[in-house]
């Protein structure tokens, strides 16, 4: 769960802080269309805010997983969102397959640490 919170933060500071290089730097999403630095950085805020909250998850597991599970709902759900794309013919599996790591691969570790607690039964 750190390591999503720590990538999740350290994308959500690069969207911010410099959108249009965040741009340029994730090959895929060139692919979507022209440049907009106020989306990105509406976008960064969302990933700042989950990743926050999954690293107060992290500190402490046991007590705050529900946190976990707030703060790797909006991954999840982009995560999902990418599926729903290639399904639907919008982009194509080698996108998909380029974003997985971090798309797929965040909440990914979220819902793994939160299963590993579930079957530890720490919750």
């Amino acid at each position: 769960m750190l390591i999503a919170a720590v990538t999740t933060i350290a994308n959500g500071v690069f969207m911010l802080a410099k959108p249009l290089d965040w741009y340029v730097f994730v090959p895929t999403v060139v692919t979507t269309g022209p440049p907009n630095a106020h989306f990105i950085r509406d976008i960064g805020l969302a990933y700042l805010g989950s990743g926050l909250i999954l690293l107060y998850a992290a500190l402490d597991p046991v007590r705050h997983w529900r946190a976990a599970v707030v703060g790797g709902l909006w991954l999840a759900l982009h995560g999902l969102l990418h599926i729903y794309e290639v399904a639907a013919g919008i982009c194509g599996p080698a996108t998909f397959w380029a974003d997985a790591p971090a798309v797929i691969g965040q909440p990914a570790l979220v819902i793994a640490a939160i299963a590993i607690l579930r079957m530890r039964k720490r919750i």
